[in-house]
């Protein structure tokens, strides 16, 4: 009995914040759970689809407007057969280590957010250096980095008509490193030194738990690479570099 009255007074500390945090994590971790299912169902008739569409292609004497439909059709559709099976593997519980192709990844995740970079009017923009080296690391961890950086930085320029731009490049000494910069309106320099704690947000009430560039450094700082920011009133760029594969 004593112990069923400990816990129920451990239950009537927990603050509102912090109940209402772990009421949005359960509620995202069931929602990768029923997103997982989703992806399975999409992935059937998008086969169907595409397998249609390089049917029709074959055939003879098909008008060229209708080539030009049912091709866009096949690879509209091969690309999402892709995405949905990218955010399959991303849900995953896999951990497993292996080498990472940085531009594929982020290339990934800038497609995944293409709908809230359109729907903020962010003009999202790449510069990929194709030479790079691959990595050695988990790909679900590297997915994960990118997409709290890059959904920050989405944030940031809500209804702006901002742009993002999306670098990779050799981060020298056995390295590779990308860089995410906005022009959006900055962080306040009193709390440039504090966005990396655990759940500090500048975000309004609702909008964020203060946990995501906590969790990207620890992330990060596993991976064996680091992280810094620079912001100033004409934008932010977060720098992430990690130790190549050779």
């Amino acid at each position: 009995m004593k112990d069923s009255a400990a816990g129920h007074s451990d239950d009537a500390n927990i603050s509102p914040d912090l109940l209402r945090q772990l009421a949005y994590s359960e509620k995202m971790a069931e929602l990768g759970r029923i997103s997982a299912g989703i992806v399975h169902e999409l992935n059937s008739p998008l086969s169907v689809i595409i397998s249609a569409a390089q049917m029709i292609m074959r055939e003879e004497g098909v008008p060229e407007g209708v080539q030009e439909m049912i091709s866009r059709i096949g690879s509209e559709a091969l690309r999402l057969s892709h995405l949905t099976k990218g955010l399959l593997n991303f849900s995953s519980h896999d951990d497993s280590i292996g080498d990472t192709d940085l531009n594929l990844t982020a290339d990934f995740i800038l497609n995944f957010l293409n709908f809230e970079a359109a729907r903020r009017g962010v003009l999202v923009l790449k510069q990929f250096d194709y030479s790079l080296p691959t990595i050695r690391l988990d790909a679900n961890m590297l997915k994960q980095v990118l997409l709290n950086i890059i959904m920050n930085a989405l944030q940031a320029m809500e209804n702006s008509g901002g742009k993002l731009l999306v670098e990779t490049a050799s981060g020298g000494n056995d390295s590779v490193r990308f860089i995410i910069t906005d022009n959006g309106p900055g962080i306040p320099a009193e709390s440039l030194d504090r966005i990396f704690d655990r759940y500090f947000t500048t975000k309004k009430p609702g909008e964020g738990t203060g946990l995501g560039l906590f969790v990207t450094k620890n992330l990060v700082k596993n991976a064996g690479g680091s992280i810094w920011v620079t912001s100033s009133s004409g934008g932010t760029a977060f720098t992430v570099t990690l130790p190549a594969l050779h």
